[in-house]
């Protein structure tokens, strides 16, 4: 026991700078610890458990630790237990905000109609009643699909509002408003008869039990009166309620977060929970961590300039001890392959020293293997010969569209990649069920990607259905198709709609093929559902709409079958050692709280980052700001910013505008890399 507290002592003390030991040693009552990228916040929150319990001698089974993700939660556990030792085998309450919300939940059941052994419906099981619902309500889902309803009712918990509430969402018409109520009253019901609760219902069901019953909010008040967030600038309007009820009476609520790198907006995460905390709490202590551990002094300084674009935030400043390290390095390529070669070239030249192979030669009249393999102008990229620590490389980009240029560039140059949160362009569903689409034109025998598509969208062809259809396909008999075309005039319609793009005369381009394709097989509607989601997976899509586009001066049937060639070229590769280190190929979302030794931050164009759908709303522009902010700290020796003169979009190349992050960089802040290609 000795032993644990010595070691203790020194895990407090020894090792902290003095702005974590304020925080680890504040007062009681609130206190909001602005820890900035890099600044050692999760070690800081972890050491103030155990300071609470060994020098406070507060009582463990007292204490609510909450953060956001299991990942994030196991790692509390792990270090708060090897801080406590076997000094106590109590340990705090420590979870996400939705496991504290089961345990509330499991206990308090009884209070919202639920039943001890009440299930979670995940994202699936929401969809599946969504769409019977939808179908009892005689509501087209062609039209009004069930993913839409699922984020207004998502929206709507996270937000603490009742069906009735929906009247007060603004971009909706009074029309769509009444079914939208309707459709989530018909949900919540359905929900209780299934004895089941939704993610939404984990948090806004213990709240609404806090608000109707005082005598069980002052329980937990009692149970955990001391309470601890991470990343407090992440939460939504129900979690911070649900935070506010249980710390309103001893109010020690102990926050981190940085503002700075908000960046789930679009998820519900509100900003103002953190920007405001002083007016929630205007005792608060507030505590600033400002000591960056993670990147070189000149990563930090262009970090700062791009934060300094925000127009409302609390106001720091990071520094670091280490002054040593290289300037940030920009770049301006020609077009997005120029970029993506712009990478895999200071990958090899950073891992097999520098080589100048590499030439670049723009050519719009040959498709993009050639410009890459075959090109007889062209230099090709030498071979990747040593690989080990590319796990320290990462490239970080704003949507997952963008990967496909860099992804056909390290397949071509052998540079293992791995990508995080996504699969690989080619490997996309939506990509898959286009090309799927395209092979039927060029071969109607076909029947993997005619089972494939042929209930995309819905026509109610089932399992059963599809093998009577297979059948007579493949035994080539008309009576039997007959009887299949009879029974279901949606799939007469379907090849009807194929036969038609089919015949489309030879001049049209494979573009127009693909846009016909997506707009008369009701595709295109019924990807684009008005999600976030849909509509990333049309940005997929449109960048296909790019590949595509290098073959549109050959006849269509030409074109595509050479399209399909190459894409299957590309698909088809070996797959790479799964043991051998691999560059991070991820979206800037998903690269928050990793770092990297090398970072490249591509496509910093006005209409990427900024994201066009951000232009219209202020705080919209603001949390892309941030992110580009979440980008450039998680460099930690060297970070190249890189942007492109033109892009091409719906397989139209056109002019880039470089984003306005980028000219709120001083120029002595970064050295232009000056090249041949």
């Amino acid at each position: 026991m000795r032993k644990t507290t010595t070691q203790l002592d020194q895990t407090d003390q020894t090792g902290l700078n003095p702005a974590q030991l304020e925080a680890v040693k504040a007062p009681m009552g609130p206190v909001l610890v602005l820890a900035g990228a890099g600044s050692g916040k999760t070690r800081c929150l972890t050491i103030r458990i155990v300071y609470l319990i060994h020098k406070l001698k507060i009582r463990p089974e007292e204490i609510l630790a909450v953060t956001f993700t299991n990942k994030a939660a196991g790692e509390m556990k792990t270090r708060v237990a090897k801080l406590l030792g076997q000094r106590s085998g109590l340990r705090p309450m420590m979870g996400t905000f939705h496991s504290i919300g089961v345990k509330i939940l499991r206990q308090e059941r009884e209070k919202v109609g639920l039943t001890s052994n009440f299930v979670i419906f995940d994202d699936n099981d929401q969809e599946s009643l969504l769409k019977e619902i939808l179908s009892k309500l005689k509501i087209d889902p062609t039209k009004l699909k069930p993913a839409l309803f699922q984020r207004i009712i998502d929206r709507a918990k996270n937000n603490l509002e009742e069906p009735e509430d929906i009247d007060d969402n603004d971009n909706y018409d009074r029309k769509f408003k009444d079914t939208a109520r309707l459709v989530y009253q018909e949900y919540q019901d359905q929900l209780l008869k299934h004895n089941a609760v939704d993610f939404g219902d984990l948090i806004m069901m213990p709240v609404k039990i806090f608000q109707n019953h005082p005598e069980t909010l002052s329980k937990y008040q009692e149970q955990w009166k001391y309470i601890l967030v991470d990343e407090y600038q992440d939460t939504n309007h129900a979690q911070y309620v649900f935070t506010k009820l249980l710390a309103s009476k001893y109010k020690n609520l102990f926050v981190v977060g940085d503002d700075a790198q908000a960046i789930y907006g679009f998820r519900g995460a509100n900003l103002q929970n953190i920007l405001d905390f002083e007016k929630d709490y205007p005792k608060a202590q507030i505590i600033r961590l400002e000591q960056n551990y993670r990147s070189t002094s000149p990563i930090l300084a262009v970090a700062q300039k791009v934060i300094e674009l925000n127009p409302r935030q609390h106001q720091k400043k990071l520094w670091t001890e280490n002054r040593e390290g290289n300037i940030p390095t920009l770049f301006r390529a020609d077009d997005e392959m120029a970029e993506a070669w712009f990478v895999a070239k200071q990958i090899i030249d950073h891992q097999d020293g520098p080589s100048n192979e590499l030439q670049y030669v723009p050519d719009e009249d040959t498709d993009i293997l050639s410009r890459i393999m075959r090109h007889s102008r062209m230099k090709i990229l030498p071979k990747l010969r040593n690989r080990k620590g590319l796990n320290n490389v990462a490239v970080l980009y704003r949507t997952h569209a963008q990967s496909r240029a860099l992804e056909e560039i390290m397949i071509e140059s052998s540079i293992p990649y791995q990508i995080v949160g996504g699969l690989k362009f080619y490997e996309r569903k939506e990509i898959k069920d286009v090309l799927a689409y395209l092979r039927l034109l060029v071969n109607t025998n076909d029947l993997i990607s005619l089972k494939r598509v042929i209930n995309l969208p819905p026509r109610g062809v089932g399992p059963k259905t599809f093998e009577l259809l297979k059948d007579a396909l493949l035994e080539k008999k008309e009576k039997k198709l007959a009887e299949v075309f009879e029974a279901r005039p949606q799939i007469r319609s379907f090849f009807e709609i194929l036969d038609s793009i089919g015949n489309i005369e030879e001049e049209a381009t494979i573009l127009d093929i693909i846009k016909s394709v997506l707009k008369f097989t009701g595709y295109e509607s019924f990807l684009r559902d008005g999600t976030e989601e849909g509509e990333s997976r049309f940005e997929n899509i449109q960048e296909l709409f790019n590949v595509a586009a290098s073959f549109s001066k050959l006849p269509w049937k030409e074109g595509i079958g050479r399209f399909l060639e190459e894409v299957a070229l590309m698909t088809n590769i070996d797959e790479l050692d799964e043991n051998s280190d691999k560059v991070t190929l991820m979206t800037l979302h998903q690269a928050k709280g990793l770092e990297f030794d090398i970072v490249f931050l591509v496509g910093l164009e006005e209409g990427l980052l900024p994201h066009s759908r951000s232009m219209i709303e202020a705080n919209d522009v603001a949390e892309e700001i941030r992110l580009a902010y979440v980008g450039v700290t998680r460099a930690k020796k060297q970070l190249y910013l890189v942007y492109a003169m033109s892009r091409k979009q719906f397989g139209t190349r056109n002019l880039s505008v470089p984003s306005r992050i980028l000219k709120a960089i001083p120029e002595e802040l970064y050295e232009v890399y000056e090249s041949e290609f």
